[in-house]
């Protein structure tokens, strides 16, 4: 009897050791291979220029790329900038979406540019009072053509571009491109039309939640959890993938993060700013 036991415990045990082992080395190599989900933030902050932009790009498609990260939260803080640094990082953001999910969420501001910008995640979030909107175009128009004695030129316009009523009308135009864009993003969820839009206005989050511009009133933390649960991941890492910026503009990014931050202070234009086309709030002299 006691030799069965024995046979029977030995026989037992191999089993265990046959059938466990290879999936608990399974399991540990499988670790080793295929890397902990993760929901990368990227931080969108301060103005959005040509320079700045060209590495937020660079950061939206290698996490587009990494195998590793599910779902991605951009976290925006900008009363916009230039018009075509806008567009690009709406388009970057659309390319984006077509692989994996993109949670927008906003801080103090997502103005103008910045919230074209957010128009192309899946879903925005933002705080009640957040400020959002403003959905329109800021011209800056360049000095009237003048004779000069050494500067000779063909065509009457060759120094400036254009007439400025050449400049109203590319205002018009960009408007209607950008609002059929916020339009064509946000679809049934807008409550509002084209001519409430049109206003340029800018809303609290509240407001623009009632609007439809936003979908959430919430932090960050909560655009994170929505992003896992888009990309159907529960045990997941959060990585920063914002990019590290070159020293000429890191300065201007550590400025942004140690001043003290309001909607004001996001807003407030920068000096000199050149001639030419915006999608920019600018806070209201006092």
């Amino acid at each position: 009897m006691g030799k069965r036991l024995y046979f029977l415990a030995r026989a037992v045990l191999l089993l265990l050791v046959i059938v466990l082992l290879p999936l608990f080395l399974g399991h540990r190599l499988s670790l080793s291979i295929i890397p902990t989900p993760q929901v990368a933030v990227i931080r969108i902050q301060g103005d959005i220029w040509g320079s700045y932009t060209a590495y937020l790009s660079q950061a939206l498609e290698e996490v587009g790329q990494d195998p590793a990260v599910r779902a991605v939260v951009l976290s925006i803080v900008s009363p916009g900038g230039e018009v075509s640094a806008s567009e690009g990082l709406y388009f970057d953001v659309l390319k984006l979406r077509e692989k994996k999910p993109v949670v927008a969420s906003v801080g103090e501001m997502a103005a103008s540019g910045a919230y074209y910008v957010a128009a192309a995640a899946d879903k925005i979030y933002a705080k009640p009072g957040s400020m959002v909107g403003s959905i329109g175009v800021v011209a800056i128009l360049p000095a009237n053509d003048f004779l000069d004695e050494q500067l000779v030129t063909t065509g009457p316009f060759k120094r400036s571009g254009g007439a400025q009523e050449a400049y109203v009308r590319q205002l018009e135009a960009l408007k209607e491109t950008f609002i059929a864009a916020i339009q064509a993003q946000r679809g049934d969820r807008l409550q509002v039309g084209q001519d409430v839009l049109s206003r340029a206005e800018i809303y609290l989050g509240l407001q623009a939640q009632q609007m439809g511009l936003v979908d959430t009133l919430g932090s960050e933390s909560e655009a994170i959890v929505e992003a896992a649960r888009m990309a159907h991941i529960r045990n997941y890492r959060i990585v920063d993938r914002t990019p590290v910026l070159p020293e000429f503009l890191g300065w201007y990014a550590r400025q942004q993060a140690n001043a003290p931050r309001t909607a004001a202070t996001v807003a407030a234009p920068p000096d000199n700013l050149p001639p030419g086309l915006y999608y920019r709030y600018v806070e209201p002299l006092q």
